[in-house]
């Protein structure tokens, strides 16, 4: 497959398919959670206020991480400091942003975290796949290159380290298509009446698995690496990490208090 980094033009103006897709992406995170919302028994001002909290602390998050993974590029390159705050964008940091930015809004409001957490997980996965797709035709978070008949091959694209004309891994597609089936996971989860922050734990476990398993496919060098792994990888670690000790602490909890009974 080739591609040919473009976007719509609408009323003189390019609109890239990156930030088309981006935006799609949130607002289809922000649709799914009102479903979930009336299960809950939350009225509809408490998905717009929050989702504006999440939003607004997961592109501040975003653009912090972006800019601390390429601060070496920046020197190395002489990229404007302002071009990278304004146009680089890692998903950690998002994700990372977004969760404080629910949080602020939960302990503001006197609400249960994990009840938003919960409320958000599937969508967040689903809104990323669409981001994923964004990053396919925008040329960035590209693959390693590859000689298996499943490429893409850039004519031009926004990341300027971006190989062209040369075979790579479509390593955003694959992660797309994981982040779907994430989502399918995590409403099974939610919609079988799973207790209050499973379904957030298990987008969290299952999106730091598979990100940190794909980064060893990325080719893009932007992305921090130290002692062999990307920024990204230890993110995943310390992910994979918290979850874990929380669910063996549950463990613990619920065998304690079968003693107890």
């Amino acid at each position: 497959m080739e591609i040919k980094v473009n976007g719509f033009n609408i009323f003189g103006r390019e609109i890239p398919f990156y930030g088309l897709l981006f935006v799609l992406g949130f607002a289809v995170a922000v649709l799914t959670a009102i479903p979930k919302a009336r299960r809950m028994k939350l009225p509809f001002t408490e998905i717009a206020c929050s989702a504006v909290f999440a939003g607004v602390g997961g592109i501040l998050g975003a653009k912090l991480l972006s800019v601390l993974t390429s601060i070496n590029y920046i020197i190395e390159y002489h990229i404007s400091f302002l071009d990278v705050v304004r146009n680089g964008f890692v998903f950690y940091g998002g994700l990372i942003g977004g969760a404080l930015g629910l949080l602020i809004y939960a302990k503001a409001f006197h609400e249960p975290i994990l009840r938003y957490f919960d409320l958000y997980a599937a969508g967040t996965a689903l809104g990323h796949a669409f981001g994923r797709v964004g990053c396919l035709f925008s040329g960035c978070c590209y693959g390693l290159p590859t000689a298996g008949s499943f490429f893409v091959v850039y004519r031009s694209a926004i990341d300027p380290n971006t190989p062209l004309g040369l075979p790579l891994l479509p390593v955003q597609l694959i992660e797309s298509f994981c982040l779907v089936a994430i989502f399918a996971v995590c409403e099974i989860v939610f919609y079988c009446g799973g207790k209050r922050g499973v379904s957030a734990a298990v987008y969290a476990f299952s999106y730091a698995t598979t990100r940190f398993v794909l980064e060893f496919f990325r080719g893009d060098p932007v992305r921090g690496l130290w002692g062999g792994l990307s920024t990204s990888q230890y993110i995943s670690l310390a992910i994979i990490v918290v979850c874990s000790v929380v669910v063996v602490c549950a463990a613990l909890r619920r065998r304690a208090a079968r003693k107890v009974k």
